[in-house]
């Protein structure tokens, strides 16, 4: 079966609160015991998938747990009752014999190594759960209290769960944001079985999610491949902004977490016409709060390209100050009930589905984009001036998002030269990248109070800024010049 919850974490302001608003007296309260169990290799966390035994006030529940590929929001989950035991039963797999996807899950992710699993940690919660209705739903609220420990380790838990009893998604959804707004909670994707793995492992945090291919499926709707594009950029996102929220990412949890927003936010903005939802507000949001992430990595550019040219100590320590001020305003943000929000009314957006035929088929929508765009760049070139920074901006703009859209919707053509076309515009986008590195370096050192010292740096960069202003419209051109595929 397909389990579906939202777990979220408590700051510790707020826990005695949330914990008064379940209200203990009308709640189940139980003690729940787990052991996990994998192999020295790790190989069920390899494939996101955990396999404990819990004892539930008196009974042994055996469950197997799986990610699924089209939300973080669904799970399979696999329970057997094994009973009043007055002692920890043997892990038993004979258990899944007859449920084949259980045994599927199992078998892809141990191979020949059934044998192999072995109690890696335990855990040690008090949970309070309440059934609440709301809406046309049945939502179980559970907060859960207590530890994952090793041997040698141990980790608090302080988090609640709403997990989807009947209903809809879009009311776990709704009821869910009304108590990130009330008690400030974060949304969180980890499990506790990564969090053991973890104090396995002594790390601190699981390796960076990185994004997936985006594909076309060409028997759904624009709608519905729109929405499926959602999914997986949001698959890339939460786990990131996760890491970011708990302050234990390191570089490439930020560099990932950017990427995705990129992603999601040219998703949206491109594609808009792709469905009825109104997805413009989304793409706002999403571009200005990718743009903290882009300020945060352009001031640690410059401090490791600019760091040898900056002769005075004032100006490399207002550089500094800047970082510092720019990475705890992110991770502010990342937990923001704001950008919760974002992140839930997304989630809904793409689980839900429209009940509107579209009177176009894909590939209709995916050339009309296309088109667009090749439209708007040639507009661009046309107006772009080296003396005009806005006009090599906006040309810079044109190129990013054709840079993610092209290799996706050329998907459509059968061309066999679209490489070369491919080739030309990875050009142009290198010369976009550097140009626009520079512009924002140079940008930056105008708006500082320079010593004289530093007027060379200034000069240096300005110098580059114009060679590679001149590559971008070259490289922009020629990329251009070849259309004939586009009818």
């Amino acid at each position: 079966m397909l389990e579906v919850e939202l777990k979220f974490q408590i700051p510790e302001a707020r826990r005695s609160a949330l914990l008064k608003a379940v209200d203990p007296k009308k709640s189940d309260v139980i003690q729940l015991q787990a052991r996990y169990f994998d192999t020295e290799s790790k190989l069920l966390a390899q494939h996101k998938a955990a396999l404990r035994q819990r004892l539930e006030g008196t009974q042994w529940v055996q469950t197997l747990k799986a990610a699924t590929p089209q939300s973080h929001v669904q799970r399979f989950e696999d329970n057997h009752s094994l009973g009043e035991l007055e002692q920890a039963p043997e892990l038993d797999l004979s258990v899944y014999q007859q449920n084949p996807e259980a045994l599927s899950i199992l078998k892809n992710a141990l191979g020949n190594e059934l044998d192999q699993l072995t109690l890696q940690f335990e855990t040690d919660i008090q949970r309070t759960s309440r059934i609440i209705q709301f809406e046309d739903a049945e939502i179980e609220v559970c907060v859960d209290i207590g530890e994952v420990r090793t041997a040698s380790a141990q980790q608090d838990i302080h988090e609640v769960e709403f997990e989807l009893k009947s209903g809809s998604v879009q009311s776990l959804l709704a009821f869910s944001f009304e108590w990130v707004k009330k008690y400030q909670l974060w949304l969180d994707v980890r499990s506790k079985a990564e969090f053991g793995n973890l104090l396995v492992s002594n790390k601190n945090v699981s390796p960076a999610s990185t994004a997936k291919e985006l594909q076309f499926n060409k028997k759904d709707s624009a709608d519905k491949n729109l929405r499926s594009f959602i999914a997986s950029h949001l698959q890339h996102l939460l786990p990131n902004i996760a890491a970011i929220s708990a302050q234990v990412a390191e570089k490439e949890h930020i560099e990932q977490a950017q990427t995705a927003l990129h992603h999601l936010h040219l998703s949206l903005a491109l594609f808009k016409d792709w469905t009825d939802t109104k997805t413009d507000k989304w793409a706002h949001q999403l571009s200005a709060f990718e743009s903290h992430f882009k300020n945060l990595a352009h001031f640690e550019h410059m401090q490791r390209t600019l760091g040898a040219l900056l002769q005075n100590p004032k100006t490399a320590e207002s550089l500094n100050k800047d970082i510092l001020y720019a990475q705890e305003k992110l991770i502010n943000l990342v937990k923001s009930t704001q950008n919760v929000q974002h992140y839930l009314e997304l989630l809904m957006f793409s689980l839900s589905s429209s009940t509107k035929v579209q009177s176009h088929d894909l590939k209709w929508f995916a050339q009309n984009t296309l088109q667009n765009q090749y439209k708007q760049l040639q507009e661009c070139l046309n107006s772009a001036d080296l003396s005009d920074l806005e006009s090599l901006e906006a040309l810079a703009l044109r190129l990013n998002e054709l840079k993610f859209s092209f290799p996706l919707l050329t998907s459509i053509y059968d061309v066999k030269n679209l490489q070369k076309y491919g080739k030309s515009l990875n050009d142009a986008q290198a010369a976009c990248e550097q140009y626009q590195v520079l512009a924002s370096s140079s940008s930056y050192l105008q708006e500082t109070e320079l010593e004289a010292s530093d007027w060379f740096a200034l000069g240096w960069l300005t110098a580059k800024q114009e060679v590679y202003a001149e590559k971008l419209l070259e490289a922009t051109e020629q990329f251009l010049v070849s259309r004939k595929f586009l009818k």
